[in-house]
């Protein structure tokens, strides 16, 4: 099969991690890199084989390309999706999809036209301890799912391009950067809930956190927090799943099964992104799936655009 030749917007914070992932996907190669600071791409991408531009635009127009992977700033997302898919490219978009549910509907519609395809990232779909929850689940080897609790705890994410992050109206803020990650595993799984119930508390000096109460099948409560404390503190992503014959836990990177550990396989690799976020290799996996999708012909079902 051709290789895929990928081109990346964005190599900043999450833009790293995917850059530094294509080093080990298959059947792909990066060949072009855009973001407006252009001398930190440079940097990033030096001594390797990758031409480097200051507009998204201008790399479009001069490359050779069959994919865009988009990792810029959230309210960005929408229309450089649609810029890609009108010109012909697949694309892979990280999440959130959009920032609005107009935005969203816009960017379907578009690639409900083209035959190229889409997906936005949503990683937490793609790593191993979340994988083998919704083996438990679908499987029903522990009988019916009675309590889903997930944790996502993090520090103020400073580290972004010109403290975009902390502006609610570009990134979402702790809802739709952080939580949404649990929103979508859930929803991907179980599906829209019954009912819903949030709880926001924006305290002093930034600290931000929103706990979200689901309803399914009239008894099974899922409950999701996402925090931004303003101190430096490890990232942290934790779930307690109550099953009729058992538990399911992940807590500080440990999997347990009814008091027993399970076996993950570690990440390839273990850099540090310097974003606070581990390189877990489900970021390999989901960029590894697109490009088997392209090279396949086949539609990503992981992650559907409608999903």
């Amino acid at each position: 099969m051709a290789e895929i030749r990928g081109g990346l917007i964005g190599i900043g914070g999450m833009g790293g991690c995917h850059y530094e992932n294509y080093k080990q996907v298959k059947g792909a190669k990066l060949v072009a890199v855009a973001d407006v600071r252009v001398d930190m791409a440079k940097e990033k991408t030096q001594g390797a084989d990758v031409n480097v531009y200051a507009d998204y635009k201008e790399m479009l127009a001069n490359e050779e390309l069959d994919m865009v992977d988009i990792c810029t700033p959230s309210f960005l997302h929408a229309d450089m999706a649609i810029d890609c898919l009108k010109k012909g490219y697949h694309v892979l978009c990280e999440k959130p999809m959009t920032l609005t549910a107009e935005d969203a509907q816009r960017v379907l519609a578009v690639a409900k036209k083209t035959d190229k395809k889409f997906m936005a990232a949503h990683v937490v779909r793609f790593m191993a301890p979340y994988m083998y929850l919704r083996g438990v689940i679908e499987s029903g080897e522990l009988g019916k799912l009675l309590r889903l609790d997930m944790k996502r705890i993090s520090s103020i994410p400073v580290w972004s391009w010109e403290d975009w992050m902390r502006d609610e109206k570009l990134s979402g803020g702790v809802v739709t950067d952080l939580s949404i990650h649990d929103f979508d595993f859930v929803q991907s799984i179980l599906g829209m809930p019954d009912e819903v119930k949030a709880y926001r508390y924006q305290m002093t000096n930034n600290n931000d956190t929103v706990v979200t109460s689901m309803i399914y099948d009239g008894d099974i409560l899922v409950t999701c927090e996402g925090t931004w404390y303003n101190t430096n503190i490890p990232f942290d992503a934790s779930f307690t799943a109550v099953f009729q014959n058992g538990y399911v836990e992940l807590n500080k990177g440990k999997l347990v099964k009814n008091g027993e550990e399970v076996e993950l396989k570690k990440a390839a690799s273990q850099k540090d992104l310097g974003i606070n976020v581990g390189n877990d290799n489900g970021y390999l996996a989901e960029i590894q799936y697109f490009v088997d999708c392209i090279q396949k012909g086949k539609k990503p079902i992981l992650v559907t655009p409608a999903s």
